[in-house]
């Protein structure tokens, strides 16, 4: 195994570790991070809300006999800066679901603006809550956050130096968060990828413009995570498995890794640009936008016409791909209920143009 250090925090990572938001089952949640564990990872990524809210559960009860392996990290409240009081709660809450004593790591979820920023850092705000915590010894190293805003705010956290970590979504696919990361590095802050395989479509796409990334027949994601492990500035990327044999594939990208090179990394940016497989941003399942009022699920919609471009199916066949998707359902009837109240597009960290995604299914539907 691969480690690197995460920034000045003290600790080293292994360079591929466990996102925690993909879990199908409890069952696939032990047995993926139990031979994670064996194979030598030793982080882990979870928050309240991951998996209709049992990812704190099922991963806390994974770890529990080899807790001294791992580092556990966990976060509430998306989009807040939430006062001291309440932090520190949250923290209790998750660690009683978890069934552990401590988090290694807390994070501050999903920071988007500089206001955000500036409330946790003021009196009684949410880092004198993880400071009590750590304290009392709830959590034993330190606080980082979690990224979805303007590069300004990345910045600003970064320049508090309260924070030992960012995690940020960063891959092939999508490098606009390039310069954070480079931020970071420069100011000691260790950098966490999330979405490294792009919500998983570097690592399902059987497209071959991506056969680049393949190497000896090992899977899209083997060229994907290499892309990430030759940047230094990157201490670990948190992997979404939902099986046990994907931690094995992401292990193998691993092997010679400690080679790898800027010339290498900036190769593989040109090939992913060369094969044009996405033009423009592109939704990675996190479900943040899931919770519709009228039951529309955006997320099982954008992903079908996320897949679509991938996949390269013709446009006059868009009619047929959404029904493809929908065996049990009528999506003209689902997208007809969107009222283009715009919620959606509120939540997405990616801030996608949902809402003319569904105008252009009705319309192919419609025909």
């Amino acid at each position: 195994m691969l480690y690197n250090d995460l920034g000045k925090s003290g600790v080293k990572v292994s360079a591929v570790s466990f996102g925690a938001m993909r879990w199908p089952s409890e069952q696939v949640c032990h047995e993926s991070i139990n031979r994670g564990l064996d194979l030598g990872m030793n982080y882990i990524d979870t928050s309240t809300d991951y998996v209709g809210g049992q990812s704190e559960q099922w991963s806390g009860r994974a770890v529990k006999d080899r807790r001294d392996e791992i580092y556990f990290s966990s976060k509430s409240s998306f989009g807040k800066a939430p006062p001291a009081d309440t932090v520190r709660a949250a923290i209790e809450g998750s660690l009683a679901k978890s069934g552990l004593d401590y988090f290694d790591f807390y994070q501050m979820w999903g920071l988007g603006s500089t206001e955000v920023v500036q409330q946790a850092t003021a009196k009684g705000g949410t880092i004198e809550g993880v400071r009590k915590a750590q304290d009392e010894g709830l959590i034993k190293i330190g606080l980082g956050f979690t990224f979805h805003g303007p590069p300004e705010a990345f910045k600003a956290a970064v320049d508090t130096g309260e924070f030992l970590c960012a995690t940020v979504s960063y891959n092939l696919m999508n490098r606009k968060e390039e310069e954070q990361i480079a931020y970071a590095g420069e100011h000691g802050v260790g950098i966490i990828i999330m979405n490294p395989l792009a919500g998983g479509v570097l690592g399902l796409a059987g497209n071959a413009s991506l056969d680049f990334l393949r190497g000896d027949g090992l899977g899209p994601c083997y060229g994907a995570l290499r892309f990430l492990l030759a940047n230094p500035n990157i201490s670990t990327s948190i992997v979404g498995f939902r099986a046990v044999g994907e931690v094995d594939e992401a292990a193998r990208a691993l092997e010679g890794a400690d080679s790898l090179d800027e010339a290498g990394r900036q190769d593989l940016i040109a090939r992913m640009d060369a094969a044009k497989l996405i033009q423009g941003d592109f939704c990675t399942g996190c479900g943040y936008c899931k919770d519709c009022p009228n039951d529309v699920n955006p997320k099982k919609f954008m992903e079908t016409m996320r897949d679509f471009v991938i996949y390269g199916v013709p446009e006059e066949k868009l009619a047929r791909w959404i029904w493809s998707k929908y065996p049990h359902s009528d999506p003209v009837a689902l997208l007809g209920a969107c009222t283009e109240c715009g919620q959606c597009e509120e939540k997405c960290p990616q801030h996608l143009d949902i809402i003319q995604q569904i105008r252009r299914g009705k319309a192919a539907l419609a025909e």
